[in-house]
């Protein structure tokens, strides 16, 4: 069986989003976090029958989360997506995945250890990188790529978050919120989606923010269809 590590998680996100049209290259992307920073909480997993990480929580009182690794532990996402439990860390080594991704539990982080070497790859034949239907789902520090609708895509959720991604050559958008309510887009970049590299819509009020990110060689930049109510769009 996958080893599971546990994992301290002390973790404090700051809301802040901006939508815009960049330069003719990508150099002003975003900057990603540096490696340690998107993997500062991974540990070793413990021998079998230890019954024990080598770092808890429940040692400086704080939550326990477990850190699936791909493909350490799990062949594919979706493989560890779907082990996860609710506070889970689904954490991405470099590579390219041929894999269209379905998230359907609640309070999970998906993140890439690069968000230049973790890339998901459609090639023009799987439909979304990552599709959420569950609440409080974070996608962080990865690229989408050459998928025949969305890169990053989530629908009907109560908070999301997609920090630092990269979404290139999609079908229909880049970063995609419909129909959600308390999220957040952040330090991300867009291109070459025939509709919007970004689009937060079908929601009021969507208490969203849209926030440093880079949108251009796109249909639009942002789209917000039938939204509003608390939406800010910021730098």
């Amino acid at each position: 069986m996958p080893t599971r590590t546990r994992l301290a998680h002390a973790l404090a996100a700051t809301i802040v989003v901006a939508a815009g049209c960049g330069s003719d290259t990508n150099d002003s992307l975003p900057p990603s976090p540096t490696a340690s920073a998107s993997t500062s909480a991974a540990t070793t997993a413990p021998p079998p029958g230890t019954g024990a990480g080598t770092t808890t929580g429940d040692e400086v009182g704080l939550p326990v989360i477990e850190a699936l690794d791909v493909p350490a532990d799990y062949p594919t996402i979706q493989a560890a997506v779907d082990e996860a439990r609710p506070g889970d860390l689904v954490l991405i080594a470099p590579g390219v995945y041929r894999e269209a991704v379905t998230v359907q539990t609640d309070d999970l982080t998906i993140r890439g250890v690069e968000r230049e070497t973790v890339i998901l790859d459609g090639d023009f034949t799987l439909d979304n990188g990552i599709f959420v239907s569950a609440d409080g789902v974070a996608v962080e520090n990865m690229t989408a790529r050459n998928y025949t609708v969305n890169g990053f895509y989530w629908t009907e959720v109560e908070g999301y978050r997609g920090s630092y991604l990269t979404a290139i050559r999609n079908g229909d958008y880049g970063l995609y919120a419909f129909d959600s309510t308390k999220g957040q887009f952040d330090n991300s970049y867009a291109s070459g989606s025939p509709d919007a590299g970004f689009y937060i819509g079908q929601c009021f009020p969507c208490d969203a923010v849209l926030d440093n990110v880079i949108a251009e060689h796109n249909g639009l930049g942002y789209s917000g269809t039938n939204a509003g109510g608390n939406l800010v769009i910021a730098n």
